[in-house]
């Protein structure tokens, strides 16, 4: 199988800054002679270090017809990764080997111009990726269709919308024949009817020999698209592996770090008048022990005190679960016809247990609210209590189908009858 990219021992270096006065640039030649070249002096800011390590010693190979995902924390170097495959910048040390025509989708629509039509973009755009005038000839009409601006085409591309302006030149890029794709976090532009296409366009240059290396920070499009990951961090290869293994250890790692920083205070994020009011929430293992990391099978208590200024009459309690990036409610639970109380004053307790947690590896988030009885009047509102996580368990999340990607993991069985049709 041939090899596509490669990298051996790569490391990129970059300048913080410069001195910029007289007496900076006399401070700075002093210590350097002194050995302290590798600072940069102001007389504003004091002594800073010169030099950030994007990059620290990264190998790794893609062959030809792969795709690979590259993750990471904000600043781990996945950016300067793709501007040194594509030649933006060059490496400090080490070398970068690029076998094929590379198209960097880093910034879509980068090469066009907003006085200039659609049209005109167009040839423009695809000229700058290589394409003879006669070639985008041929490609123009697959090119606008797949763009969906047939009826804009024509006009100046400063009065297109930000999403037109993307899926018009993501459509340029992938029917340049291009021989490798780098793509940065392109695809969160766009409805999600685009997004579809855009992935499915990726596939298919896959699918065709073609090389990709996608970068995002949603696990489920990294999974879709990739059978391996990159996981960057602090500049350097944290793990190189299986989409579906990586992909859970990472989601695993950043829920992790995620519970042990949230805010757990009521305080914020309050509705209702305040009759009576939740003190405290906290979610507990099966073992009694506060938890916000749980298995799919475990069981979840979600035990919450209260108090009541005056005496409430069948006051309500009722949780929800919500998945924290949809904002979908997951399920709900409620005290009505449970464990209901005649009246309620002062201070009290009340738990809610749940079985086990059929749930997707994310994070969720729990709404509380106390109603009356007939849950006309609301009391106490909690739009975004206390976290909790579902773990992977363990055989990685590559085996999900698209249509398997929901939040509620429901056990069901297929059986495919061929032939008894009468």
């Amino acid at each position: 199988m041939s090899i596509a990219i490669q990298l051996e021992g790569v490391s990129k270096r970059y300048r913080t800054g410069r001195s910029r006065t007289i007496v900076d640039l006399v401070a700075g030649s002093v210590d350097a002679l002194r050995g302290k070249a590798d600072e940069v002096h102001s007389a504003t800011r004091g002594t800073v270090g010169s030099t950030i390590h994007a990059l620290r010693d990264v190998s790794f190979e893609v062959p030809e017809g792969a795709g690979l995902g590259i993750i990471g924390r904000n600043g781990a170097g996945k950016t300067t990764l793709l501007k040194l495959i594509s030649r933006v910048t060059w490496p400090t040390a080490g070398k970068v080997r690029v076998a094929g025509h590379v198209v960097s989708l880093i910034e879509l629509g980068a090469g066009f111009h907003p006085e200039l039509t659609g049209r005109e973009n167009v040839y423009l755009g695809a000229g700058l990726f290589g394409l003879t005038r006669r070639e985008i000839d041929r490609q123009f009409d697959a090119i606008v269709s797949f763009a969906a601006v047939e009826r804009l085409i024509d006009t100046p591309m400063k009065r297109y919308s930000s999403g037109l302006y993307a899926r018009l030149g993501f459509s340029v890029a992938i029917h340049s024949n291009p021989d490798i794709v780098l793509v940065d976090e392109v695809l969160s532009v766009g409805d999600a009817a685009f997004r579809r296409r855009a992935l499915e366009a990726l596939r298919g240059l896959i699918a065709g020999g073609k090389t990709v290396l996608f970068i995002s920070h949603d696990m489920w499009n990294v999974r879709r698209l990739c059978s391996q990951i990159l996981w960057m961090e602090e500049g350097r290869v944290r793990a190189h592996g299986a989409a579906g293994d990586i992909a859970e250890r990472y989601m695993n790692e950043v829920n992790l770090q995620a519970l042990a920083n949230q805010d757990t205070a009521l305080q914020s994020h309050r509705g209702g008048t305040g009759e009576i009011r939740f003190e405290a929430v906290e979610t507990l293992a099966a073992s009694g022990q506060p938890s916000a990391l749980f298995d799919a099978a475990d069981p979840l208590l979600v035990r919450a005190s209260y108090r009541a200024t005056q005496t409430i009459d069948q006051p309500v309690f009722q949780i929800g679960i919500v998945d924290v990036d949809t904002g979908v409610v997951v399920t709900t639970a409620s005290s009505a016809g449970r464990s209901e109380a005649a009246r309620v004053s002062g201070r009290g307790t009340i738990e809610f247990r749940f079985g086990n947690l059929p749930l997707r590896p994310r994070q969720y988030v729990l709404r509380l609210s106390i109603t009356d009885r007939d849950q006309l009047a609301s009391y106490d509102l909690v739009s975004a209590g206390p976290r909790f996580a579902v773990n992977g368990q363990g055989g990685g999340v590559d085996s999900l189908a698209d249509e398997q990607d929901g939040l509620v993991s429901v056990p069901f069985d297929v059986t495919h009858h061929q032939g008894e049709a009468g």
